[in-house]
């Protein structure tokens, strides 16, 4: 267990991101308490790499598995570039035991007998790196910035039972994570299955271009942006939710002119048509908004049900025939006329609204389980980099 130490043992470490430390702890930039190695790193290009059992690291994780090796023994790897610096909850040091290749984007230490290697990958993935990292587009940790970075340095003794008791206590946390994710999978694959369920069959199927009134993409140049703007600005990136999303860059008037605001109406479904959203949809609610060119949409007739529509674009079969009409690309992006040619089952209306309203039901019950799951994972995530950081500054005492 871990107990909160009295303030009275405590002391200020001289670090803003420290804070207080024990008395009896120091504080040592990490260039006194490891050797660095990276001028043993070889980066190999992907065409050029041979497959085998070795991992080759990059930035942060395991990048492809290689036929030799460079180092065998216990090292700390830390990021140099692209490593998730910012983000609260991936790590940006990793503990390596065996034999690996490493490429050039990750920094290599071995620890001096003056720190637990274990303890010191905790205390770097605590490290408020804000005044270690160069470049405004690719997060870079220098070497030399590297070498400056302050961690608080117990005891041998003490850092090994912290690293033990972290170690023990964090793969407990992480089990119960990974659990959690299996579940949200699984959830989202019986809302596909439900899905499937209501919008799949073997009743006659349309073409979308044949129940529609237009099917459109925005504006494929940059538009000017305002900050006194009051129009937003929405790409693909926005799509995915029930409603959009109201995320984007404002915009003059002036600009939102220039696009036909008469093509969106209470009978459009929004979808993604490239990015990492891609294929996700949205429903338009009569939002004051200029679209990008990643932002598809589909304007129906009145006689046909937005919302049945929307599921039938997110059954496995619309899905795959998305997937399918990507080969050969590079970049996913699903072409207007892909969309105009897609199929779907349309029953009558009145059906349709039926079959949309059980959907619907049945969507909010997984979604809320999703949410459930989702929330528990952010406050065990949460809880554990809190947990870190306290022990690895001393402020609870490992006993």
């Amino acid at each position: 267990m871990a107990m909160i130490r009295p303030e009275t043992e405590m002391k200020d470490s001289g670090v803003k991101y420290v804070g207080l430390i024990p008395r009896t702890w120091k504080i040592v930039q990490l260039k006194y308490c490891t050797d660095c190695l990276d001028g043993k790193r070889v980066p190999i290009d992907a065409s050029l790499r041979k497959s085998g059992i070795y991992p080759y690291w990059g930035a942060g994780r395991i990048m492809d598995y290689v036929d030799d090796y460079i180092f065998d023994e216990k090292l700390v790897l830390l990021g140099e570039d692209g490593a998730p610096f910012f983000d609260d909850f991936r790590p940006v040091s990793h503990l390596i035991d065996g034999k690996v290749w490493v490429n050039n984007h990750i920094h290599v230490l071995r620890t001096k007998d003056s720190i637990v290697d274990s303890y010191l990958v905790h205390a770097l993935n605590s490290v408020d790196y804000h005044e270690y990292i160069n470049g405004s587009i690719l997060n870079k940790l220098t070497q030399s910035n590297m070498n400056r970075i302050k961690i608080p340095l117990p005891s041998i003794a003490e850092q090994q039972a912290i690293a033990d008791y972290l170690d023990e206590t964090c793969s407990k946390i992480d089990e119960i994570i990974a659990e959690a994710k299996v579940s949200i999978d699984e959830y989202k694959k019986l809302k596909i299955g439900q899905i499937n369920k209501y919008t799949v069959h073997k009743m006659k199927r349309t073409k979308l271009k044949y129940i529609t009134e237009k099917i459109g993409d925005g504006i494929h140049t940059t538009p000017e942006y305002s900050d006194e703007g009051t129009i937003r600005f929405i790409n693909g990136g926005s799509f995915g939710e029930d409603s959009i999303k109201m995320i984007g860059p404002m915009l003059s008037n002036e600009e939102y002119q220039k696009q036909n605001k008469s093509l969106l109406n209470e009978h459009t479904v929004m979808i993604a048509l490239n990015g990492a959203n891609f294929g996700n949809t949205s429903l338009y609610n009569n939002e004051t908004i200029l679209l990008g060119k990643s932002a598809g949409y589909i304007t129906l007739k009145p006689t046909v049900c937005r919302e049945y529509v929307r599921y039938c674009l997110e059954n496995s079969v619309t899905k795959e025939a998305f997937d399918l009409s990507l080969n050969g690309t590079t970049i996913p992006n699903l072409s207007l006329n892909t969309l105009r040619n897609t199929e779907i089952c349309l029953p009558d209306y009145s059906i349709q609204k039926q079959l949309a309203k059980t959907i619907k039901k049945m969507i909010v019950k997984m979604d809320s389980l999703i949410a459930e799951k989702e929330s528990l994972i952010n406050d065990l995530e949460a809880y554990k980099k809190s947990l870190i950081y306290e022990v690895v500054t001393g402020k609870r005492r490992v006993v």
